[in-house]
């Protein structure tokens, strides 16, 4: 088929960029796709085209995907394209597919039996405790056994030395040691993790040059799905297999890259022209998703980061929707909010979050009243936390007073003033002691320290108070009056579980109902939330990232949350060194917007639970002032022949929306909440209720 018919009949409708990507035969390649530019149907088209115009075995070509369900998806979508014969002959692969068939490959050739792949979620959970128990007689959440597992898994895709991992911090865990228990027993026990599949499927191909040009002769060309998340190891071994060829098709947007807690290496972009001179770079700039509005702010935002390519993101669309920037007076309300707008959802709506525990006071207030939903991702950290368990502990020592293990687990955090081997002996004296209370029990020890006596004292009549507060006063009364606050900031430790513990208290009044309350919601999570097919979408930005909604709406747009970094007043971060994270959470922000269609809503507060909570520094920098929207149109001088279907308005209590119909005298609304209200337009007009949203 010639190039002509070829376009024709198949890729028609595709623009000059599009084309161009699709032509691209032989050398090496990076085509840079912004949001919502129809990078998979490119690349989908571009793989017919080598087959069908270009004489190219589809045996040669490998096609990676970043994750199983991609591999799945595009198969599929070359299938719809172009046929299920097509899409059979055709390889796709992940990395970690990939490099087992490497192994595979060196097993056959050398009569060798490689390491045993150990994927077993639970198994390696239940290795990491164990190891780490040896090493510091520690208890391990399941937050910190994510924590160092995704801590082993950036070194290994990192190509980390030995000297290098010897100074990777995490959190207050010890990881080097850690680090080094875990592969020695990997070793012993000849087995390797998904990781390891990668280092020695690298350490094959550098070693052994037969099985480089066996891998070589089987595939001729590499095109390489969402390259902005792949690690340096990665790019390393896709960087070896294509070098006999150099048709090595890079697809993917820096400034899309928002994993590099997962060791993504969006570097390897900016060192393709020098690490390929012959390189081609093509550019995808045409936005088909979202309106212009998201679009041409997304783009100015977006160029503020220095590590990219020049290049804009330019709309397709022209009907245009005003951003919707909603500030509540606090925190505590946002859950209510978003409630009212679940109630109504009948379209296509994503609720967007930085973390797995903002949405938790939602879901407390969806799973109550039976409104359904359906969770992308669920992650069950929170319970574990161990600012959550302290509380729950002590929340359960008010209830169960004769149990000593809250205060002997918690003592030094309660400003109770006894050290450890004081401890030690009360111990052993209150197990021979009848049935009481250890703060009784304490405050009739002779030999106990005055000031240690009046901390008891003053111990056992704050416990006291407890029963009587409701559940947010009891929170703060530990945190204020008991001594834990001042232990939480000796620690330095991140307070924001505490946050979302007190919104869950402030929706559960009675203290008693709060502890059940917070059983169900764990039984909730443990189960990964409801999977409802509906209307409503919670998800984490991460988790969206490729997907599209009709309607967004992302929330806890704050500084401190989003973006995580602490800032300077001028939005410069605090430290020199967090530049590039600073970058890479402006990229999740312009994820996050980009993934609306029609309208996005951005929340964010004015206080959290009576602290400040100024807007996110990138509310400021994605809406500045000057772009913001104002109303210029004066209700005395509309035409009511102005307001048609498309055209935004403003209702002065209802707040944005776009006309969805007009049937004189009526007019019916579709507002950013997600709602649909009918008014009469000439009763809306003479009383001033309704305007012409036109942008200043």
């Amino acid at each position: 088929m010639t190039p002509e018919g070829f376009f024709q009949r198949y890729a028609a409708a595709l623009n000059t960029q599009q084309r161009s990507a699709v032509l691209h035969q032989q050398g090496p390649a990076l085509l840079l796709a912004v949001p919502g530019s129809g990078k998979t149907t490119v690349l989908v088209t571009r793989l017919a085209y080598l087959v069908t115009c270009c004489q190219v075995d589809p045996s040669q070509i490998l096609t990676v995907t970043y994750t199983v369900a991609a591999t799945q998806d595009m198969r599929r979508r070359c299938s719809q394209l172009f046929g299920a014969e097509f899409a059979h002959s055709l390889t796709f692969r992940t990395i970690n597919g990939i490099c087992a068939h490497i192994i595979h490959r060196y097993e056959k050739t050398y009569q060798r039996t490689a390491f045993q792949l150990l994927s077993d979620e639970r198994e390696l959970n239940h290795l990491i405790r164990t190891l780490y128990r040896t090493i510091s007689d520690t208890y391990l959440s399941e937050g910190d056994i994510k924590e160092l597992r995704t801590q082993i898994s950036y070194c290994k895709n990192s190509m980390l030395s030995p000297q290098e991992i010897e100074e990777v911090s995490c959190s207050n865990l010890r990881f080097p040691p850690l680090y080094r228990a875990y592969q020695a027993y990997l070793r012993e026990q000849k087995q390797m993790d998904y990781d390891d599949q990668m280092v020695y499927a690298l350490q094959i191909l550098r070693s052994y040059p037969q099985i480089l040009q066996q891998v070589q002769r089987q595939w001729q060309y590499f095109c390489v799905d969402e390259a902005q998340d792949t690690s340096k190891i990665q790019h390393t071994i896709l960087h070896l297999l294509s070098s006999h060829t150099q048709n090595l098709f890079l697809v993917g947007d820096e400034d899309q890259s928002i994993y590099g807690f997962r060791a993504a290496y969006p570097k390897a972009f900016l060192e393709f022209p020098k690490r390929y001179p012959n390189a081609h770079i093509l550019l995808m700039e045409q936005n088909y998703r979202s309106t212009p509005a998201i679009v041409q702010h997304a783009d100015a935002m977006i160029q503020r980061n220095q590590n990219r390519y020049k290049k804009h993101m330019i709309p397709f669309r022209t009907q245009n929707i005003p951003i919707r920037h909603t500030t509540l007076t606090d925190r505590s309300q946002q859950s209510n909010y978003l409630l009212n707008i679940a109630r109504n959802c009948q379209e296509e709506t994503a609720i967007l979050y930085r973390n797995h525990d903002s949405i938790l006071p939602l879901l407390d207030l969806l799973e109550r009243e039976g409104i359904p939903y359906q969770c992308r991702q669920m992650e069950h950290n929170f319970f574990s936390h161990f600012i959550v368990r302290d509380m729950l502990d002590i929340l359960y020592w008010t209830f169960h007073p004769l149990d000593s293990r809250p205060f002997f687990d918690h003592f030094y955090k309660l400003n109770v003033g006894l050290r450890r081997d004081e401890i030690q002996f009360i111990q052993i004296q209150y197990k021979q002691a009848s049935a009481t209370s250890i703060l009784d029990f304490l405050s009739t020890l002779p030999d106990l320290r005055p000031r240690v006596r009046e901390n008891v004292q003053s111990l056992q009549l704050r416990l006291n108070r407890l029963p009587q507060c409701s559940s947010f006063q009891a929170i703060q009364h530990i945190c204020e009056n008991m001594g834990y606050g001042s232990y939480l900031e000796y620690r330095n430790a991140d307070t924001s579980k505490l946050s979302i513990l007190k919104a869950l208290a402030h929706q559960n009044p009675n203290l008693d109902h709060f502890l059940q309350r917070l059983s169900q919601l764990q039984d909730v999570i443990s189960v990964g939330g409801s999977q409802t097919p509906c209307a409503l979408t919670l998800s984490t930005i991460h988790a969206s990232k490729g997907l599209e909604f009709q309607h967004v709406i992302l929330i806890d747009a704050v500084d401190g949350i989003l973006p995580s970094v602490p800032l300077q007043p001028n939005g410069s971060p605090v430290r020199q060194e967090h530049w590039e994270l600073l970058e890479e959470e402006r990229r999740l922000f312009y994820v996050a917007v980009t993934r609306a269609k029609d309208t996005l809503e951005l929340i964010s507060c004015s206080k959290d639970y009576g602290s400040l909570a100024p807007p996110s520094t990138f509310i400021r920098q994605f809406l500045p002032e000057k772009r913001k929207k104002s109303y210029s149109v004066s209700p005395s001088v509309q035409n009511k022949a102005q307001f048609l279907p498309t055209v935004p308005v403003t209702h002065t209590i209802f707040g944005d929306g776009v006309i969805s119909a007009c049937d004189d005298p009526l007019i019916t609304i579709r507002f950013a909440d997600g709602k649909t209200r009918t008014f009469d337009l000439p009763s809306c007009l003479a009383k001033g209720l309704l305007m012409l949203s036109v942008p200043s």
